[in-house]
């Protein structure tokens, strides 16, 4: 009886570890179903499952491309119908079309030989000429190119410390490194071309991103709220009593700087791509926008409508998108002064960060309901939103791919929102999200993970995004700052002495209403201007009591909070 109990009970945990399993990644049938092909699946190095996983984070290096010699060829035609004439052919319009062209082959030059090294151009192009005589024999004409492929890594930081890089196309390992003190936590990692950034508990540590080598350990002047982000020429960390510190990522030798800001960070910065303009919310409700090529400056900060603690999405042309607590949505411009593209009210709240394709923004709302807005004005693309949607994976062949409220995945068409198809059988509660390429990363329990791609798409292809069209608006004095200044001086009372009480410049009358001036009774509504009156709600000007919204300003009394000092 005893036994029997005994191989009841292993059958049933076996049963259920293997659905559990199973059920965490995509499966063959699914994948046939979705036209889906399984890249690779490997373990990662982390001591006990995904849950020691620490941050796992995409980075395409765009400098360095993986490059490659393939051979193709022309596709053979198909064979004749069957019982088709002389006669038939003839009556026929002739058809001419170009052959369809197959790759054969693709070599990588950065194969490792059997010395241990890459092989190089010339031994890839000597495989690839052996292979061509060889396909010529059998009656193949082909031939060989060079092309270039987008190299992407995948880096994994384990709760005991293991840092490893691997290949995130084919899921070969290239570096591992231990790194810092596992008693103490890590988090967010940082990277960008040549270096990766690990915080341990206060311990900054950089790495060079091609070999895994320790370049230096620096302690971090503040307690880290999160992990770090290499953004131009500095590692940032985000603080838990509020600001930033930033560390040189180039020059050990420069002072890390410290910038204040109101409030306290709320989630990790984001940087624009191919940019070192740097977002972020925080408790007060602004989003701040910080400079960090060269010498870092805060360049401006938004008073949003409701508190920003989601992480923010970025995108091409310094563009940021984010929602807020109360449902506002933001598309943002990081100019100099910065330029609200849209502001849209939902009336659901936004916590999660939003998933920008080409020319959408892919947001969801606490309540589950996932919207897609234009990158262009914020209008909804879609009619009306879908409900019981998770976590967004990515986007691959037009078609977003979810988990659902209760675990399960989801597949959407991305340009009308209609479910494509459900499988609640597919939990993948450990996952990570690509807005990058056109791949998926679901992640076991186990810390298996699984690249899955489209059948067909063997080299990856980078996500694009739209730009929005130009601006209409003509620029005004206080937006343009290249339009020359109203003169002073003259006796005319509608020219330029005694300024026009209607105009622009500035004496003892100078118009109550109209812009720029000085003296006693300067415009309290218009732009710039000096004095014991300025503007304060223009641009410019100096004094107690300078503007507080505008730019520029003296660096005293209310100078602006939103230009370059003291924020």
């Amino acid at each position: 009886m005893n036994r029997l109990l005994v191989v009841f009970l292993t059958i049933v945990l076996t049963s259920s570890c293997t659905f559990s399993t199973a059920g965490e990644l995509m499966t063959p049938d699914a994948m046939s179903r979705l036209g889906l092909a399984q890249a690779w699946a490997r373990p990662v190095h982390v001591p006990a499952g995904a849950q020691s996983i620490r941050d796992q984070q995409l980075f395409v290096h765009e400098k360095t491309p993986h490059e490659y010699v393939i051979i193709t060829a022309a596709k053979a035609a198909p064979p004749a119908t069957a019982g088709t004439t002389a006669t038939d052919d003839a009556a026929k319009p002739a058809v001419t079309s170009e052959p369809e062209i197959v790759t054969l082959a693709r070599i990588p030059l950065d194969r490792i030989g059997i010395d241990g090294a890459p092989i190089g151009r010339a031994e890839a192009e000597r495989l690839a000429s052996n292979e061509i005589r060889r396909l010529k024999r059998r009656g193949v004409d082909a031939e060989m190119k060079i092309i270039t492929s987008p190299r992407i890594n995948l880096y994994t930081i384990g709760s005991d410390g293991l840092l490893e890089c691997r290949n995130a196309e084919t899921g070969e390992p290239i570096w591992i490194q231990r790194v810092g003190k596992p008693s103490l936590p890590f988090s967010d990692l940082g990277v960008n071309e040549k270096y990766v950034t690990v915080v341990n508990g206060g311990n900054l540590i950089q790495v060079d991103a091609e070999n895994g080598e320790i370049i230096r350990e620096v302690r971090t002047q503040g307690a880290p709220a999160f992990g770090a982000l290499n953004s131009g020429d500095f590692a940032v960390v985000p603080l838990i009593g509020g600001g930033v510190e930033g560390y040189s990522l180039y020059d050990p030798e420069r002072v890390p700087f410290r910038e204040r800001v109101s409030g306290t960070t709320l989630a990790m910065p984001t940087k624009a791509p191919n940019s070192s303009k740097t977002a972020w919310g925080t408790s007060k409700g602004f989003v701040y926008v910080m400079e960090l090529q060269g010498k870092p400056t805060v360049q401006f900060r938004l008073n949003t409508d409701g508190i920003v603690s989601g992480r923010i999405a970025a995108a091409s042309g310094n563009r940021f998108f984010f929602g807020s607590e109360t449902g506002q949505v933001y598309g943002l411009r990081a100019t100099r002064v910065g330029e609200v593209l849209w502001s849209q009210p939902f009336a659901e709240p936004f916590y999660n960060r939003p998933l920008v394709f080409e020319d959408q923004v892919l947001i969801r709302s606490s309540y589950g309901n996932l919207f897609s807005l234009s990158v262009e004005n914020g209008l909804q693309t879609w009619n009306g939103s879908v409900p019981n949607i998770g976590e967004l994976l990515g986007v691959l062949d037009n078609r977003i791919y979810s988990t659902t409220m209760s675990g399960g995945l989801v597949v959407l068409d991305v340009k009308t929102g209609k479910k494509l198809a459900t499988f609640n059988n597919i939990r993948p509660e450990h996952f990570i999200v690509n807005d990058l390429t056109d791949r998926l990363y679901l992640v076991s329990n186990d810390g298996d993970v699984q690249c899955i791609r489209s059948e067909g798409a063997n080299l990856p292809t980078l996500v694009s995004h739209t730009e929005p069209k130009k601006s209409t608006i003509t620029a005004t004095p206080e937006t343009d700052p290249t339009q020359a200044p109203a003169q002073t001086g003259g006796n005319d009372p509608f020219g330029a002495a005694k300024k026009d009480p209607f105009g622009g410049g500035g004496g003892g009358n100078a118009d109550p209403f109209g812009g720029g001036g000085g003296g006693g009774n300067a415009d309290p509504f218009g732009g710039g201007g000096g004095g014991g009156n300025a503007d304060p709600f223009g641009g410019g000007g100096g004094g107690g009591n300078a503007d507080p919204f505008g730019g520029g300003g003296a660096d005293e009394g209310m100078a602006d909070p939103f230009g370059g000092s003291p924020f």
